[in-house]
């Protein structure tokens, strides 16, 4: 997929990451706090992490195989919360560029994964290089987020 056609996309789901902050921040008479943020960050690349276990946990016969779909989804969730860092952050999708894709994806998942809560002003890049080098491309996000996005507003109704 072409960047022009990623950032288009990217855009869409920036948008209706701030709608959706919007209405969960209102929901619980709260503002937004980087600090918070960079914790659920954390916390959901934690849970990518473990859903890709067997493909880094060397010392155990008995680890279950990647389950890809789980490990989009926890995918997905951490970029639900880069989305919201990057948007309060004013880092637009214009910082997304394919130099930077590639640059970032000579790193190791592990050095992402710390990069991601640290080097906000390049976020949506170092996604993006997260999801290629988890076998994933960027439709494969946008797909889910769709469907997550729904859910999270469902959630909100049901008082979740």
């Amino acid at each position: 997929m072409k960047v022009e056609r990623i950032k288009e996309k990217l855009d869409e789901m920036l948008y209706m990451q701030s709608r959706l902050d919007d209405a969960i921040l209102k929901e619980h008479h709260s503002e937004f706090d980087i600090e918070r943020s960079r914790r659920a960050l954390i916390d959901e690349l934690g849970e990518m992490n473990h859903e890709d276990k067997a493909s880094w946990c060397w010392w155990k016969y008995t680890q279950s195989p990647v389950d890809r779909d789980k490990l989009l989804e926890e995918l997905v969730d951490a970029w639900h919360f880069a989305m919201s860092i990057a948007n309060h952050t004013n880092t637009p999708s214009s910082t997304v560029t394919s130099g930077e894709i590639i640059k970032y994806r000579a790193f190791t998942t592990s050095v992402l994964i710390a990069w991601a809560i640290t080097k906000y002003e390049q976020i949506l890049n170092i996604m993006m290089a997260l999801t290629y080098n988890l076998g994933f491309n960027f439709d494969d996000v946008y797909r889910i987020y769709q469907k997550k996005n729904a859910i999270n507003y469902k959630r909100l109704e049901s008082g979740y």
